[in-house]
């Protein structure tokens, strides 16, 4: 059964614990949150602590602010333009850049009515066969990035992160549709763990190695308000 991680099991400190992060791919703990702008201010403090903060989208802001929103007002080759206000798939944060932001960083401001939770999914820790192995190695992708769209398999020998993101990459062969099946969330069910969002909870991932994507609410949610930072 998938793991359930609430305000009970959230680490009370001011910072994050790095060993933890290192060891499972991702922590989450709770701060103190005040003022909006204040605490936008405290988690780039704490962004900083992990490396460099980089916008997600070029001339975007350093602390984006996500919220459930409808198709017809999200952004172009966004996941909230194909997915609307539902489910998102697992994935990795900033997949269309050349080398993926290390770490991401996502805060709660609202949870939200919908009781929406994150899935999350350690891709070091999947028994995965040969054949899907291989998979992952060999079959290019396309990388849609404007102009500076790529191909890329999703794993690489020559590079330590995975690379995936079904809503920037696309199959051109009917290889490349399996390859995108493997890490579905679908496939792995006693290997997700959720997290619960309470306001105040942070929750910093390995971007390289831990897929996220955001769950079903109980109801509408445009309540729901995260914030999040990419961590070169």
């Amino acid at each position: 059964m998938p793991h359930a991680y609430t305000e009970d099991s959230l680490v009370e400190q001011p910072a994050l614990n790095r060993a933890v992060l290192e060891t499972r791919g991702w922590v989450s703990f709770a701060v103190s949150s005040s003022a909006e702008s204040d605490w936008r201010e405290q988690l780039l403090a704490l962004a900083t602590g992990l490396g460099i903060p980089a916008p997600t989208r070029l001339g975007g802001s350093l602390c984006d602010t996500l919220m459930p929103i409808e198709a017809h007002t999200a952004k172009p080759r966004s996941l909230s333009k194909i997915h609307s206000a539902g489910e998102f798939p697992l994935h990795a944060d900033t997949a269309h850049w050349l080398t993926p932001c290390r770490y991401v960083m996502l805060a709660c401001a609202s949870p939200g009515s919908g009781s929406r939770p994150t899935p999350l999914l350690d891709t070091r820790r999947l028994p995965l066969s040969k054949h899907q192995t291989s998979l992952l190695h060999s079959i290019p992708l396309r990388v849609t990035n404007g102009r500076n769209s790529f191909f890329s398999t999703i794993l690489s020998r020559t590079r330590p992160f995975v690379r995936f993101d079904p809503g920037c990459m696309t199959a051109t062969t009917p290889g490349g549709s399996v390859a995108l099946e493997v890490l579905s969330r679908h496939n792995w069910p006693d290997f997700i763990e959720t997290v619960n969002w309470e306001a105040g909870t942070v929750l910093v991932m390995d971007n390289w190695r831990i897929l996220h994507g955001r769950g079903r609410a109980d109801c509408s949610d445009s309540n729901r308000k995260l914030f999040r930072i990419s961590i070169r």
